[in-house]
């Protein structure tokens, strides 16, 4: 038997005005994405409060929601359901997250509830009835002035007074590496002075770790709160309310700190926004640099985007005049950093054969010579001994028959598949019939096995995600052998970093590879002593090569942008893809009115996902989920006939775009289709805007 609570409560025509409370219920259907009215009964009044959880029926079932208003409202002939109940003792949601939901979800043609799965964390009942009873601390404001900003960056002075000022200003920083931990305190400094809060995103849960306890150091502050990936649901969830109460005003994290609720927000920092550890593997992956922008144009926010390198979506900001450009001065650029050479054809010819060798005499010698005085990194592009192997005879890669994934060569001499760790047996080269394999590219392990027998008696040190991570060397000479992501500081720095295998990621055919390439290189580069040299080898495309010579990755983030725009592609133009069944995306594409880049099969193939994937099934014909941008899957469109797939596509993908300034009349008719087809029972295209995997 239903409580009175439950019950439906028909008002009549001739109702009276009630109390109703505005209700964004959890629910990912397209049609029901707006606030539902459910009438507020007389002893949840008290609590029935915008911004809190409620647990509401919808459909005959019961669910969560998130109260947005109340109102007295006339309901003339409509039954209206009672909220059930209360479910969080304070508002878990501000206006402010409500509004950026809302604008985020119109311009991914997702729902609000989708995109505050991602801004809200899990509620933890004990945790809120923790901090609810404790006492609310003193204001902890930063009344000292602003350090003054080093003369290495033009403007950066000017950005520092208008923050200080309690303006939002706006930039793209290309940092130093002798200067960047002094800028960011400085930034965090100026704003906190204003009294406002300051949130800063980095990549990894290391870094999150490095960049609290500096600026604690700096700010004197006890409420520097960290958030990642790998706490716990009660302490994310406190963050989350302390936040909201106005407890913690700078909150340093990974990704997911982005959506942190501080009270009158003033500076949101996203370092290396270019890194896709920055992306949300779930929908509607939405990027933290993406949230950062929403949230200083609806909070009127200052915002930073740093990184040693640039990416080609924070030189749009610039470009479009949105954000200024912060570049070091030359002579600081010079006095900062590594001299970096990269071998030209000329250089090759010199050495002759063996230049082509994976570690050539030259870098040999420099290695030798530079261990006198010091640790010396060399990054490698793959962990593992020959991750990669390719047939004999005709140089392809090759492949799993089973799920089709690369197949890779261990230390002992067996072959495993990457992806499902299956031994292929009898392998056959499907071009050439050939039976016998060679190694194409070279991991850390057989990299380090190499140094090893070339320099002996040398301590060494690989790092990498799949061995171990090393965080810290000292001065003394060791060689280091780390992936991208994993290399070790060595105090006082490197005596030399060499960089190996260049063409692994920067010659792919994806659009972000040189981007890709650029990033991971200067990240590897800043941790050299400055005026000491670097090399990168293996052969580096000529525009490639003089950005790494001048140091200059904003002139090549403008250049990558022109050509992107002659192109249309993103972010010039807006492209989104539509996933589905043939004719379900065909009928979406003929309503959507938008130019057809093109269609490719995407054949889905069931097999172990590689850790951070976001789900257990793998499209064969895109950039593999979770896998990173230097994973060594196929590109869109490429092996689709690969022995052991399927045979007809299940899927297809179909990209079309439209300029810019159309895509909002684009999102409002897809998110129209949507809901139509969904109030239809009709199946549902994925649609992803500017998908990252192909930008």
């Amino acid at each position: 038997m239903e409580t009175r609570q439950e019950a439906l409560i028909d008002l009549g025509e001739d109702s009276t005005p009630v109390d109703v409370a505005r209700v964004l219920v959890d629910v990912d259907l397209p049609q029901l994405d707006h606030p539902l009215d459910y009438l507020v009964p007389p002893e949840l009044a008290p609590q029935a409060r915008p911004g809190r959880s409620v647990r509401v029926r919808l459909a005959g079932r019961r669910t969560t929601g998130w109260i947005v208003a109340r109102e007295v409202v006339d309901p003339g002939a409509r039954t209206l359901q009672p909220l059930l109940a209360v479910i969080s003792d304070t508002a878990v949601v501000s206006p402010a997250i409500l509004h950026l939901a809302r604008s985020l979800a119109d311009r991914t043609v997702s729902t609000a509830s989708q995109v505050l799965s991602l801004a809200l964390p899990p509620r933890h009942a004990r945790t809120e009835r923790a901090v609810l009873a404790e006492p609310h601390p003193e204001e902890n404001r930063v009344d000292t002035p602003p350090p003054p900003a080093r003369a290495d960056h033009r403007g950066g002075g000017a950005q520092l007074e208008h923050l200080a000022a309690g303006e939002h200003p706006r930039a793209v920083w290309t940092a130093l590496p002798t200067s960047r931990d002094a800028q960011l305190c400085a930034l965090v400094r100026a704003t906190r002075s204003s009294g406002r809060s300051v949130v800063v995103v980095v990549p990894t849960t290391a870094q999150v770790g490095e960049v609290r306890a500096l600026l604690a150091a700096d700010l004197g502050e006890e409420h520097v709160e960290a958030l990642t990936s790998e706490d716990s649901a009660a302490h994310r969830y406190r963050v989350h309310l302390e936040a909201l109460l106005g407890r913690v005003r700078v909150v340093v994290g990974t990704r997911s700190a982005v959506w942190a609720p501080v009270e009158d927000l003033g500076l949101v920092v996203v370092w290396d926004d270019g890194d896709d550890r920055l992306v949300e593997q779930r929908s509607p992956h939405l990027g933290a640099l993406d949230v950062a922008v929403a949230r200083a144009r609806s909070e009127g926010a200052g915002l930073v985007a740093g990184a040693y390198a640039r990416s080609t979506k924070a030189q749009a900001l610039v470009q479009a005049h949105w954000a200024a450009s912060l570049v070091p001065e030359r002579d600081a650029l010079r006095a900062a950093t590594a001299r970096v050479w990269v071998p030209d054809d000329f250089d090759r010819d010199r050495e002759g054969a063996a230049a082509g060798s994976h570690l050539p005499p030259s870098a040999q010698r420099l290695i030798r010579r530079q261990l006198a005085v010091g640790p010396v990194l060399v990054q490698v592009p793959l962990a593992g001994y020959v991750p990669v192997v390719s047939c004999q005879r005709c140089r392809r890669v090759a492949r799993c028959t089973h799920c089709g994934g690369a197949l890779s060569l261990h230390r002992d001499g067996s072959i495993t598949c990457a992806w499902c760790g299956r031994d292929p047996q009898s392998w056959r080269c499907p071009e050439c019939a050939g039976t016998r394999l060679r190694s194409l590219r070279v991991g850390s392990e057989r990299t380090g096995e190499e140094l090893g027998r070339a320099f002996p008696g040398v301590a060494l040190t690989i790092s990498s995600a799949q061995r171990g991570t090393t965080r810290e060397v000292g001065e003394e000479p060791r060689l280091v052998v780390a992936t991208p992501g994993a290399e070790p500081h060595a105090r006082g720095g490197y005596a030399a970093v060499l960089i190996l295998d260049a063409p692994a990621i920067a010659s792919r055919p994806e659009l972000w590879a040189p981007e890709e390439a650029l990033r991971r290189w200067f990240n590897a580069l800043v941790l050299a002593r400055p005026g000491v040299p670097a090399v990168v080898l293996g052969g580096v495309e000529r525009t490639l090569a003089q950005t790494l010579v001048r140091w200059d990755p904003a002139d090549f983030a403008a250049r990558s942008l022109d050509e992107r725009a002659a192109l249309g592609f993103f972010p010039a133009m807006t492209v989104v893809a539509l996933d589905g069944a043939p004719e379900q995306v065909a009928e979406v594409v003929d309503e959507a009115r938008a130019q057809v880049m093109g269609t490719v099969p995407r054949q889905v193939t069931a097999a172990p996902e590689a850790e951070g994937s976001a789900g257990p099934t793998r499209p064969a014909a895109t950039v593999r989920p979770g896998a990173g941008r230097g994973s060594t899957e196929a590109p869109m469109g490429t092996d689709a006939g690969a022995p052991g797939r399927p045979g007809p596509a299940q899927e297809v993908r179909t990209l079309i775009r439209v300029p810019r300034e159309d895509s909002e009349e684009l999102f409002a008719r897809l998110r129209t289709i949507q809901q139509r087809r969904s109030s239809r029972r009709l199946p549902l295209v994925r649609v992803s805007v500017n998908p990252p995997e192909l930008f």
